[in-house]
């Protein structure tokens, strides 16, 4: 008798070992599929954070008009309409800062961050941005300064022209 239930104690302890195994297995799995659906959701909730700002400001007259001078010659503008474009600029670099930190994170992808870049890339040399970031900069993390720090100092350009006066541009076609 003995030996009949060393026999059920070894074949018990081999179900159990496998029963954590495939446990272990399957909660590998659930991991795996948890970590795809948070990066899923913290991309689309960055990407329609920055596309309601842009699409709010390319919406609203007043603000486009605001914003275009004020990257283009921010003296042109009163104190009180900087004052109200870089606080909606301020809005959108706290979710490029997001951005930032998921990535550093990875939680979001690296190519939705480059793209996320490419926006600061476009103004980077223009007045307003150049007035945002010396009042602003010291609002935003170190690790993040240092990010848009870098991009201000890349040769790159992607939007050349975009903020001088439209009819300069249509007179030279």
């Amino acid at each position: 008798m003995s030996n009949k239930l060393q026999k059920i104690s070894i074949i018990t302890e081999i179900v159990g070992a496998v029963a954590i195994v495939i446990s272990l297995i399957f909660v590998g799995i659930q991991f795996t599929e948890n970590t795809k659906a948070t990066k899923s959701a913290t991309a689309a909730s960055t990407i329609a954070t920055i596309a309601s700002w842009y699409t709010e400001m390319g919406n609203n007259e007043q603000s486009s008009s605001l914003f275009y001078n004020f990257m283009a010659s921010p003296d042109s503008l009163s104190s009180e309409e900087r004052f109200q474009v870089i606080i909606n600029m301020h809005g959108l670099f706290l979710t490029f800062q997001n951005s930032f930190y998921f990535n550093q994170q990875g939680t979001l992808d690296s190519d939705i961050q480059k793209s996320i870049t490419m926006a600061v890339v476009g103004v980077k040399d223009q007045p307003g941005f150049r007035l945002f970031w010396k009042l602003r900069r010291e609002l935003f993390l170190p690790e993040f300064q240092k990010h848009i720090d870098e991009i201000v100092d890349t040769d790159i350009e992607i939007s050349e022209g975009m903020y001088k006066d439209v009819s300069s541009l249509e007179s030279s076609d």
